[in-house]
């Protein structure tokens, strides 16, 4: 997987390559390669809301309960304020399955399952739509994989940012 890969239905791309092109993005994955310290992912424990004060607003937190194959396998603990003005709602606490339609979350449940089976950060970009009557908004996004102390990834921790430019 080395090529960006579409997530349809959505004007997004999942890059593997971690190519950012924002500098909060780059500033929160060395935040979380750092809180790593040698394993192949950190534990939610290990990352603290102040150190990364200012990432807090576009910050969400997605539950995953291992496998992470399916729908039902992913809630959303925690989302940002920023985010909650993009989503034009608040989806803490609420399952993919039933908050949106459903050919949306089945891609973006395949993507938070894709995080959770490679165990490794992605980075999404492009633009989209994110509640009605909202225009196109170009974004860029990392994903990456965290653990509650099960050993397997049972939770994703992502930062989602709007971009000057798609």
């Amino acid at each position: 997987m080395s090529e960006p890969l579409r997530l349809a239905p959505f004007d997004l791309y999942i890059d593997p390559l971690l190519a950012f092109q924002d500098a909060r993005l780059r500033e929160m994955l060395a935040y979380w390669e750092g809180k790593r310290e040698g394993r192949a992912f950190p534990a939610r424990a290990d990352v603290s809301p102040a150190d990364i004060v200012s990432h807090l607003p576009s910050i969400f937190l997605v539950d995953a309960a291992p496998p992470a194959l399916g729908l039902a396998d992913f809630r959303v603990r925690l989302m940002g304020t920023a985010l909650n003005d993009l989503f034009a709602r608040d989806f803490t606490g609420r399952a993919f399955e039933g908050e949106m339609q459903e050919k949306s979350a089945a891609a973006v449940a395949k993507l938070f399952g894709i995080v959770c089976q490679l165990r490794r950060p992605l980075r999404l970009h492009g633009a989209a739509v994110f509640a009605r009557a909202q225009p196109l908004t170009p974004v860029e996004a990392v994903l990456m994989p965290l653990t509650t102390g099960s050993g397997a990834v049972d939770m994703v921790m992502g930062e989602l940012v709007k971009r000057a430019s798609a």
